[in-house]
């Protein structure tokens, strides 16, 4: 599935059923935010309505907006899309495994 960032109200229904099971998910009119849970992995991600990305993992200073975001048919990555910009987000295989997906 891929949507314009204008279609703000679809990408908070796809990324709440992407993530939801995996850690706490929160989602607002200006943000959508996944953290993991202790003892899983600690991992996250946010993305604003304005096309900016908060990823929680060190090394990951991203200074770009996205305009187009795309979920994987089987769920477990979110592709974060610009014009200098082609972010993915993979839920890890730890957590993914908590729920018995692969």
């Amino acid at each position: 599935m891929e949507f314009d960032l204008s279609d703000w109200d679809a990408i908070c229904v796809a990324f709440s059923e992407m993530f939801t099971g995996f850690g706490n998910v929160s989602t607002s009119e200006e943000t959508l935010e996944y953290s993991s849970c202790p003892p899983d992995v600690a991992t996250g991600i946010t993305i604003t309505s304005n096309g900016c990305i908060i990823a929680n993992m060190p090394l990951h200073n991203i200074d770009s907006k996205f305009d187009r975001v795309r979920f994987a048919d089987s769920m477990d990555f979110i592709q974060l899309i610009g014009s200098s910009l082609d972010y993915t987000y993979k839920i890890p295989p730890g957590i993914k495994r908590k729920l018995n997906i692969s």
